[in-house]
């Protein structure tokens, strides 16, 4: 009854219907037995009546009406089955069905599911390029259908959901990666790799897929282009390194050769940031204030604005006797990461010093409810208490509230603001010209 229609019903152009009303998922399809009597061959296609056929509910439809079953409801019914359970026993059969039915509907499917993207219809086109790329699994299909989720990540990130971007991205990058394993060292995905890693800033990566993309690739201007890619990713590789060995030479004391390895970086990256506040925290160690100044201001010119820079700029101003340039600094680092200990115990010293007792007192209360325990707050407090007769009441847990999370995401903030994992530097343990003067103040009370 049904299949005396196949050859002269069908066409893609009418059961892609089909795909765009209904929810294209495997919970909208049923399944039907046929009976043994129409175990015949149509146009060369043996119907074997022991395996189940999947039809296609129409839209919004939970149960399936027999009289309602079309050769297209068949059709969409076994592309679903194909897009989204590749790994169903009956998938060959199901595939052979629809390319006797359509011999052109890799095609067509194809080209519908491009034009799906450029509309942004996702859903549909991530249905039909999954269809394709089951149905004849090749390099292009599987760079096709990474593209889109590509595609659809931008998109959410422009809607603003971090979450289906990174998930979107994720499964871009899954899908590169199973595709080079089921086709080899293939040009094509390896250079889709090598671009995708490079747009994340897994240098290590981009560089191994850019690699082995060079060993396999066909002459010509892609060739050349992630020929370029390559020496760039290997230039930020090493410069990455120079980083890394001037900031373990700032942890072990020895800023002269930190110095050297920087100005290394600097010239060959003389637009980052990185290199000149690394050179502006060796100057002010090496008490070369002014010229520590000028690293950090430039530092700033290239864009970048955190909380060390500034702190940094607060200790080489104080040194240079700009007490109020130094707290306007302070200020601002405060602003940049306002759960710091480090920048609101400096503030707080710096207006103790001054005999600025109500600011002081403020920072005083904001440090101890951080740090409730540490000795310079109680220090200072102390030292607050004597010169005013004032003492320091219990803390009020209400008034300052320490939000871990917070924190959690300043840190986050500063390591996209430092660019794949270059190290900056928190001056817990580093406040030489704070620590020093504090120190003063104590042996003039005394």
């Amino acid at each position: 009854m049904l299949f005396p229609l196949i050859v002269s019903a069908f066409h893609i152009r009418v059961f892609s219907i089909y795909f765009t009303s209904a929810m294209s998922k495997l919970d909208t399809i049923q399944f039907i037995s046929l009976p043994s009597s129409m175990e015949e061959k149509i146009t060369g296609f043996a119907i074997d009546s022991s395996i189940p056929i999947p039809v296609q509910l129409p839209d919004g439809a939970k149960r399936l009406d027999p009289e309602k079953i079309t050769i297209e409801s068949i059709v969409a019914g076994m592309l679903t089955v194909i897009a989204y359970r590749p790994q169903d026993r009956n998938f060959n059969y199901y595939r052979d069905f629809v390319l006797v039915c359509q011999p052109n509907a890799i095609e067509e499917l194809n080209t519908a599911a491009i034009a799906k993207e450029k509309q942004k219809d996702y859903p549909f086109a991530e249905q039909l390029f999954l269809t394709v790329y089951h149905m004849l699994p090749q390099a292009a299909s599987c760079i096709n259908l990474a593209s889109l989720y590509s595609s659809r990540s931008v998109y959410e990130k422009d809607q603003k959901d971090e979450k289906a971007e990174d998930f979107y991205l994720s499964k871009c990058l899954t899908t590169l990666e199973e595709g080079l394993e089921k086709f080899g060292e293939n040009e094509d995905i390896l250079a889709e790799l090598g671009s995708l890693h490079t747009y994340l800033g897994n240098l290590e990566e981009a560089q191994l897929f850019l690699q082995r993309y060079m060993k396999v690739a066909s002459d010509g201007e892609k060739k050349q282009r992630l020929k370029a890619m390559l020496k760039d990713v290997t230039l930020r590789l090493d410069s990455d390194t120079e980083i890394k060995q001037a900031y373990d030479f700032m942890m072990l004391d020895e800023e002269d050769k930190a110095l050297e390895t920087i100005e290394k970086f600097i010239s060959k990256n003389p637009k980052l940031w990185h290199g000149y506040f690394i050179k502006g925290w060796a100057l002010r160690r090496l008490k070369k204030y002014k010229e520590a100044e000028e690293a950090l201001l430039k530092a700033l010119s290239c864009g970048e604005s955190n909380a060390d820079i500034y702190n940094e700029l607060s200790i080489c101003a104080l040194e240079n006797g700009s007490r109020e340039l130094a707290k306007s600094y302070l200020n601002t680092a405060v602003d940049l990461d306002e759960n710091n200990l480090t920048l609101t115990s400096n503030l707080a010293f710096l207006h103790l010093m001054d005999e600025e007792y109500d600011e002081a007192k403020e920072w005083i209360e904001k440090s101890r409810k951080l740090a409730p325990e540490d000795a310079q707050v109680k220090s200072m407090m102390e030292e607050y208490t004597q010169k005013t007769g004032e003492a320091f009441g219990d803390i009020i847990t209400q008034e300052y509230v320490h939000d871990p999370e917070m924190k959690d995401e300043n840190c986050h903030h500063h390591e996209h603001n430092h660019d794949h994992h270059h190290h900056h530097h928190h001056h817990d343990e580093d406040d030489d010209g704070y620590e020093e003067e504090l120190a003063a103040l104590e042996e003039e009370d005394d």
